[in-house]
């Protein structure tokens, strides 16, 4: 059997714990677009640092370990002109995120895919609703439509995401 050299080992590694380190990143930084800068950070740093790591330890834990120095990194860069969790929160967040096993939810991995289906108008504002401190009042606000029609709106989001979700499960189960 041939040793592949160490960036295909490299590419290989982070292959198969791409989504998982974008995950556990999405579940501490609540805006997709930061999440997305951070793992791109984090990927920077595992491609300069991979001589450290030793092929058989646990790629994984480092991957995670490395991504959740990256968010703080950006915390304190971006700390007063975000909205983001306290210290404490992101911690206890992480090491939750770190502990679960090493196969990722189905669920998790559609609603990835099935938030991508939605409008821009309604992904938007789902992800508007769900920033940390948000209500619907204050997002009726900001895009200038009645708290009720934000309600509404974000049911009719909700369950779209839903049987998107049981949809892509149902096909997953055939496979």
């Amino acid at each position: 059997m041939l040793v592949p050299d160490r960036s295909e080992l490299f590419v290989q590694m982070v292959t198969q714990y791409q989504q998982r380190v974008h995950l556990f990143i999405s579940s501490l930084v609540p805006n997709r677009t930061d999440a997305e800068e951070i793992l791109q950070e984090t990927n920077l740093v595992l491609w300069r640092k991979f001589e450290e790591f030793r092929p058989g330890s646990d790629f994984r834990a480092w991957a995670f370990q490395v991504a959740f120095n990256k968010v703080k990194a950006f915390r304190e860069r971006h700390g007063r002109d975000k909205l983001h969790f306290g210290a404490e929160v992101t911690d206890r967040l992480a090491a939750i995120a770190a502990s679960t096993p090493d196969s990722i939810p189905a669920e998790l991995e559609a609603l990835d895919v099935c938030k991508m289906q939605l409008s821009q108008q309604d992904r938007d504002l789902i992800e508007r609703r769900y920033q940390p401190g948000a209500t619907a009042a204050s997002v009726a606000a900001e895009v200038g439509r009645s708290v009720a029609a934000v309600y509404k709106a974000v049911v009719r989001i909700r369950r779209t995401l839903y049987e998107c979700i049981q949809r892509a499960i149902r096909r997953e189960e055939w496979k």
